[in-house]
């Protein structure tokens, strides 16, 4: 809901969920874009949704974390996250932490709270 439009430094917002790696919806336009990149021996696919999807997720994740001194946790929630092609991704450089059940995203949540200034990490639920 907030991908877009919105800056909240500071304390104002220090966690977000999201849930699902953002891929558009199919339709005839990403389809040509597909069809043109695997034309061209090129992974269409990533190109046409992938790629659009997580950069969908990393425009809300950027929410968070809006300065050098902005702290935070993201909750990806989707197993499609834990997967190469996704991870690979992900900024260099980000802490990640892949927990099970509720219990372990408290504990995990808790723990970087307690973790010395200036961390970022997400947490990914593996549901």
């Amino acid at each position: 809901m907030f991908g877009e439009g919105i800056d909240l430094v500071g304390e104002r917002l220090i966690g977000a969920v999201i849930v699902g790696v953002g891929l558009p919806q199919i339709c005839v336009e990403r389809d040509l874009i597909k069809e043109y990149f695997q034309e061209h021996g090129i992974a269409g696919f990533e190109y046409a949704y992938t790629y659009p999807g997580m950069n969908r997720v990393l425009q809300a994740i950027g929410r968070v974390i809006r300065s050098e001194t902005d702290r935070g946790v993201v909750l990806l929630i989707d197993t499609r996250f834990g997967e190469l092609r996704y991870r690979r991704l992900f900024p260099i450089g980000w802490q990640t932490r892949r927990v099970a059940n509720s219990h372990e995203i408290s504990n995990a949540i808790a723990n970087f709270w307690g973790t010395v200034p200036g961390a970022s990490e997400a947490i990914q639920g593996c549901g």
